[in-house]
């Protein structure tokens, strides 16, 4: 599929996984993040803003934007952020407007204008369904404190040993070598919930960037990867059906070069570190008690809907699966909910 990346990076804690060569700077993973706050005007009149602060590697940044404007419109201006000492600071231009600001402690200040001034805060956002525990009926695929599961099965190598099982301390489960796979099989409808954090790889770009995928049982892939920030090609980001289909909520920007495409990324996306959550409504269209024709899925990211009874192009009765693909990701708390007749 998508090529491996280069390298593992654990991510223990938010703090202990931060790599950064130079000395006294503030920790990439410190930086990166999703902020909120406002930029005010000489006047007082506030603008809203958000902003996805996305580490590059080497002490380097980038800070997308979304300002919400007295008129309803939306301005995206993008910034580069760079390590300076024990600061970073951050630049950038959107037409006539000048943007600068430093992080330090947390929070984003500067300017963003002539007698404009900004302040942002760092926020972690939860989705709702994180922890969502299984309804009745549901067969538990990976527990919330996975010490084993009698319903998930890794895949040997070729000497015929099984990966390594390995839990942290938050109930993630690093995917084994060559991934895992359910014991079942479901040939019908379901909800499937499912909780994964990619790692912190700020040096990688694309697929090499906590790249992982849930598969479904007609065999198609939903993305996993960290995609906070990141561009990516039609399918391959956080999400997406893999190779045909986008996330319906993508955020797009100019091109950054006359002869390059426009800058997409997914907005449902947290930061990677952080948990997040898939959860899947596969519907499969029956006639007289056997499938009769494609299934269609209803996809949450985050608790934003990215998929709306999408219909899909394979069928097949598979085992779910977890991707290996060569980057420490984490999953917990995976559960399916049959739903026949429902």
């Amino acid at each position: 599929m998508t090529r491996c990346c280069l390298f593992w990076v654990v991510l223990i804690g938010a703090g202990a996984a931060a790599a950064i060569a130079l000395a006294g700077a503030p920790a990439e993973i410190d930086v990166q993040g999703l902020y909120e706050g406002s930029c005010k005007d000489a006047k007082g009149v506030e603008s809203k803003l958000e902003v996805r602060v996305v580490a590059q590697g080497k002490g380097e940044y980038k800070a997308f934007i979304r300002q919400s404007l007295p008129d309803g419109k939306l301005a995206k201006p993008v910034l580069d952020g760079k390590t300076d000492g024990a600061a970073v600071v951050f630049e950038g231009r959107a037409g006539e407007v000048e943007w600068k600001a430093a992080f330090a402690d947390g929070a984003i200040k500067g300017s963003c204008g002539q007698g404009c001034t900004l302040e942002l805060k760092r926020v972690e956002r939860k989705p709702a369904s994180l922890g969502a525990k299984p309804p009745e009926g549901a067969i538990v695929l990976l527990p919330p404190d996975p010490k084993s599961s009698d319903e998930m099965t890794k895949r040997k190598g070729k000497d015929g040993t099984e990966p390594e099982w390995k839990v942290f301390e938050d109930g993630g489960v690093l995917v084994p070598k060559g991934g895992m796979s359910s014991k079942r099989t479901l040939d019908g409808s379901f909800k499937l919930h499912v909780e994964f954090k990619c790692p912190f790889m700020p040096a990688g770009r694309g697929q090499g960037r906590g790249n992982s995928g849930v598969y479904l049982p007609n065999g198609d892939e939903i993305q996993v990867l960290d995609s906070f920030g990141m561009d990516t090609y039609l399918g391959g980001g956080c999400g997406g059906i893999y190779k045909y289909k986008d996330p319906d909520t993508m955020e797009e920007l100019p091109p950054p070069a006359p002869d390059k495409p426009p800058f997409r990324f997914t907005l449902a996306s947290l930061p990677p570190g952080q948990w997040q959550t898939y959860d899947i409504e596969y519907r499969v269209p029956m006639q007289d008690g056997k499938p009769a024709g494609r299934p269609r899925v209803t996809v949450y990211h985050n608790g934003i809907k990215i998929h709306d009874n999408f219909e899909l192009k394979g069928s097949g009765k598979r085992p779910f699966f977890f991707q290996d693909h060569g980057c420490p990701v984490q999953y917990r708390n995976i559960w399916v909910l049959p739903i026949e007749g429902k």
